[in-house]
């Protein structure tokens, strides 16, 4: 049975954050979770295809924060910054489940060729992250994923055929969000990256957990965990009593 998920306690994200700052974001994705789902190994979350990853960590921020939230983008055509608001909900659509003791493997077929491989986890994105660049990456990537047929140097056609594959079977692992520019009019399309989004907004709420704990500190003489442990809307009321 799938360990159970948690939401973050102010302690928590407090901790969190400290232990996030200095890893990478695969790292701090698989961090995340491990606090988030206490009966889940780190080596078992570092086996979850991407896309399931990302659908726990939507999951997850939806726990914490709500399920609304507002992003910013910058118009690639006239620097217009753009608020958009949206759903996270919405965006968990459907990821592959799978025991990651028991990896999935998949079929894709191209030139008359049969090619067998698994998705991507956060294992194999450690091991392209020093790829000199996007093409490269790419390759090594369906490389270390493709179980058959085992040749050296796969054809470009088939590093692309694997690849489409992939996002078709798991399309949670790439997830593109289409924005309007209001003031030039431009459209496109933005890959959204929810560890960086989450991880963005668990800074700024440790941040400001930090600020209420320092003012109330100050003012009541009350320990960190004794202002942790009020609820938000107590720890509210007291910082405008304070601001009156």
């Amino acid at each position: 049975m799938e360990p159970a998920m948690q939401s973050l306690s102010p302690a928590q994200i407090l901790a969190l954050w400290e232990r996030g700052r200095a890893q990478h974001a695969l790292d701090r994705a698989l961090t995340i979770l491990a606090v988030a789902t206490p009966g889940a190994s780190r080596a078992a979350l570092a086996d979850l295809p991407i896309g399931e990853r990302d659908a726990r960590l939507l999951k997850l921020r939806a726990l914490v924060f709500g399920p609304r939230a507002e992003g910013f983008a910058e118009c690639p055509h006239c620097g217009e910054r753009i608020e958009f608001p949206f759903e996270s909900t919405v965006l968990e659509g459907h990821a592959p489940s799978r025991s990651p003791s028991a990896p999935a493997h998949h079929e894709t077929q191209t030139n008359g060729t049969t090619i067998s491989f698994r998705l991507p986890t956060s294992r194999d994105l450690a091991e392209i992250v020093a790829a000199p660049d996007s093409s490269q990456a790419l390759r090594r990537l369906v490389h270390r994923c493709v179980s058959s047929p085992n040749d050296d140097e796969l054809p470009d056609e088939t590093i692309e055929a694997v690849s489409r594959a992939m996002l078709v079977v798991d399309p949670q692992a790439e997830i593109t969000l289409r924005l309007s520019c209001p003031a030039c009019g431009r459209n496109w399309d933005l890959l959204f990256d929810i560890v960086e989004f989450f991880w963005n907004e668990i800074s700024a709420h440790a941040q400001r957990l930090l600020r209420e704990i320092d003012t109330l500190a100050r003012a009541y003489g009350w320990s960190e965990r004794e202002i942790l442990s009020l609820p938000a809307q107590r720890r509210q009321t007291y910082l405008e009593m304070l601001a009156a």
